[in-house]
């Protein structure tokens, strides 16, 4: 028995714990499971040395939803030869990175900030379509459609739905999408109903669009509800309720109902 779990931890450790796959003429696939070792970095250098070799460019999708852990060792192929994958990494045209892990996505984010003129983007496990879309150039922007109009029935209220994560394009088109919904039916209701959302570009906070936008909704609102999203982000907006004349009051994701019942109060 105890040769024979020898034997499997031996033949485990050579299955490569890194795959790559061709989507398109110019894009392609990387993903790693499990843990990443010595031999799978190897892998990934003589893959950055062969897109180099055939000309560079093109777009990467890189899903690292299934990584476990990694080696020393393969972190000392991959200094031993950063100069390849530097090479390589700024030839890229777009480059995606799909994680379940906060720390990967944070400091994916962090990296994109000192890629400068490669279009880096990051993306939670539940938008993996949304990632492919993008290498695959079938969408001009990473993250698209975050912001959309529900229809409840209740003209008197204004009712949207935020989903995955907003940059600074994606937040002045929702804030316009608000403001001309209320200008348009004269309602003074909104309700703002969070699914899946994933965080915001830090960008966005230096539109004037959106800062402008916001207040004009602030003073034309009488009642504003929040369902669903992260515990803070209801605890600030009740707080902000303060410095404003709209009563803002959160509501858990399936107490929808609840909401629209408090706005027509």
């Amino acid at each position: 028995m105890i040769a024979i779990n020898a034997l499997m931890q031996r033949l485990l450790y050579q299955i490569p714990m890194i795959e790559f796959e061709r989507l398109s003429d110019r894009a392609h696939r990387l993903v790693v499971i499990a843990e990443f070792r010595q031999a799978d970095a190897e892998r990934l250098v003589d893959f950055a040395k062969e897109r180099i070799a055939a000309g560079g460019g093109g777009n990467l999708l890189i899903d690292v939803t299934a990584v476990t852990d990694f080696t020393f060792s393969a972190v000392a192929v991959e200094l031993a030869h950063m100069p390849s994958l530097i090479k390589w990494i700024y030839g890229l045209d777009r480059i995606a990175i799909i994680s379940d892990d906060d720390w990967v996505r944070t400091g994916a984010r962090l990296e994109s900030a000192l890629l400068p003129g490669v279009d880096y983007a990051v993306y939670d496990e539940d938008e993996a379509a949304a990632a492919k879309a993008w290498v695959l150039e079938e969408a001009d922007a990473p993250h698209t459609g975050a912001v959309q109009e529900l229809e409840i029935g209740r003209p008197g209220i204004a009712a949207f739905e935020l989903t995955g994560r907003l940059d600074r394009k994606e937040s002045e088109r929702g804030i316009a999408m608000v403001r001309k919904r209320l200008e348009e039916s004269d309602c003074t209701r909104l309700m703002l109903v969070i699914r899946n959302w994933h965080g915001f570009d830090l960008d966005r906070l230096l539109s004037r669009e959106v800062l402008s936008g916001k207040l004009e909704v602030a003073r034309k609102l009488e009642r504003y509800a929040i369902v669903g999203g992260p515990a803070w982000v209801r605890r600030y907006a009740e707080f902000t309720s303060v410095f404003v004349k709209a009563q803002i009051k959160s509501f858990e994701l399936g107490e929808q109902d609840r909401a629209i019942a408090w706005l027509e109060a």
